[in-house]
């Protein structure tokens, strides 16, 4: 009987030494991320429309969603991707309507050899992508090329970029489009534009930016423009020159014209993602002359004109921000001779943004 349990005791004991030196088995491998991702964006503003210049907005007050994103990212494969963006939102010229959905962007990108990428389809314009996300309130105001309708945020066509250094720290952008927007095609004219960038975050950035639109009866228009901003722990900074000729078409009796833009802004982040400060100065050195359409604040166009902005931005979450803020558009002489100058737009705005 002894003997038994002894044997008994022994072959315990071996089981429990061998199962303590064996591997414990590897947990289970988390599931692979799935290849589509789903996002979106709104903001806009409680507005009040201090004083303006336009009869029809002084006094104006109410509020409005300024722009409403719904995104899918799907990845093919590590080196082949597309974007189908959807946007909708309120009319900005105060004639009312719903909120009617449309394609805001629709591109596959393609890393063809290295980091040398391929993009077709309705994607970012050159000229205002980089100084809009170095700028990082498109939900307060848009950047200068933007706003005063120089170029349009987005075109349908093609572009080839990448980095030229093995750091990436400098950049090349070439595009090809037709200078429609996001709208359909309608005419057999062209834009061109290239950029090259130097960029290091935090640290400086520097772009060059050069566009050559073709427009019927030879109106066509040439744009330049250079960017340099700095990247802080706590804040950023940035000043850019826009320049734009648009020649005179063919017959008519008016003459070249020839525009500059001036601006200016810095961020301080007091409490980085939870308070912020910001000021932008934008000078328009001649008459807009397409300013009298700008959505959510049209501006003279028979003057020049600096616009000032500053708010406060409080973030609720990562994702979720207020920001009150005013902007206070200052009008020189006007250009003819005679003629009144006009009275200064004063807009305030409790701007609100989540994303998800």
């Amino acid at each position: 009987m002894l003997g038994r349990v002894t044997a008994a005791a022994a072959f315990a004991l071996a089981g429990a030494v061998v199962s303590a030196q064996a591997p414990a088995s590897p947990p289970a491998s988390p599931p692979p991320a799935p290849p589509y991702k789903f996002s979106g964006l709104v903001f806009g503003d409680y507005y009040y429309f201090n004083q303006s210049h336009d009869p029809k907005w002084q006094g104006q007050q109410g509020f409005w969603l300024r722009r409403i994103f719904f995104t899918l990212d799907y990845t093919f494969t590590p080196k082949v991707a597309t974007r189908f963006r959807l946007e909708a939102n309120s009319d900005g010229k105060l004639a009312g309507g719903s909120l009617t959905p449309y394609v805001r962007d629709a591109y596959l990108r393609w890393t063809v050899h290295g980091r040398q990428q391929l993009t077709l389809g309705i994607q970012p314009s050159l000229s205002i992508d980089v100084i809009d996300g170095f700028w990082g309130l498109r939900h307060v105001e848009k950047t200068p090329l933007d706003l005063y309708r120089w170029d349009s945020s987005r075109d349908t066509g093609v572009t080839v970029s990448g980095p030229l250094n093995e750091a990436a720290t400098f950049n090349y952008s070439a595009q090809f489009g037709n200078e429609s927007g996001h709208n359909a095609e309608t005419d057999r004219f062209k834009a061109l534009r290239v950029s090259a960038r130097y960029e290091a975050n935090p640290g400086l950035t520097v772009e060059g930016m050069f566009a050559r639109f073709a427009r019927d009866h030879d109106a066509d228009r040439t744009t330049a423009q250079a960017f340099a901003g700095y990247r802080a722990t706590h804040g950023r900074a940035g000043f850019q020159y826009a320049y734009q000729r648009r020649s005179a078409a063919t017959g008519s009796v008016a003459g070249a014209v020839e525009l500059d833009i001036y601006s200016a802004f810095a961020v301080a982040d007091l409490r980085p993602q939870r308070l912020s400060v910001f000021a932008r100065v934008d000078r328009y050195a001649d008459p807009c002359p397409d300013c009298a359409g700008i959505d959510y604040l049209p501006i003279d166009t028979s003057a020049t004109f600096t616009l000032f902005l500053a708010g406060v931005e409080y973030w609720l979450l990562p994702s979720v921000r207020f920001s009150p803020n005013v902007e206070w558009v200052a009008y020189g002489s006007p250009e003819q001779a005679g003629g009144a100058r006009p009275k200064d737009d004063l807009v305030w705005r409790a701007t609100f943004y989540w994303a998800w």
